[in-house]
């Protein structure tokens, strides 16, 4: 991937991705077209059940896969120390009204699963 994203962006190197001021934004960017690609490739719908989370306070969550009346929210790091900051946002999921809160996850740079609370998973990239 960032062979490809260096020629199309113009950039020299690999490196540049991955150390470049955008990594964490491209990093955003590649794992949420995989959950997408996924998704359509298992045939599940993505047209009412992606979404974006942010709020008047500037609160955000990277992605809540709505199924049913069920939310599942994830937070997309680059890192690979997953903390319980990354996820503080997720509370803001408890004021809406006739909504069930599933496990949340994590997805970033890490070998293996986490848990990061009772209710989220931090998940390597390469399980998408």
């Amino acid at each position: 991937m960032p062979d490809l994203l260096c020629y199309l962006v113009g950039w020299k190197t690999p490196e540049s991705v991955r150390n470049g001021a955008m990594s964490g934004n491209i990093f955003e960017t590649f794992v949420i077209s995989e959950i997408i690609k996924s998704r359509l490739n298992n045939g599940l719908d993505i047209q009412d059940s992606l979404f974006y989370y942010r709020d008047k306070e500037k609160r955000e969550i990277d992605l809540l896969i709505k199924d049913g009346n069920t939310l599942y929210p994830i937070e997309i790091k680059k890192g690979a120390t997953p903390d319980k900051s990354w996820i503080k946002n997720f509370s803001v999921l408890e004021k809406i009204n006739d909504a069930v809160i599933g496990h949340g996850a994590v997805v970033c740079q890490i070998d293996h699963t986490v848990p990061v609370s009772e209710q989220v998973t931090a998940l390597p990239v390469e399980y998408l």
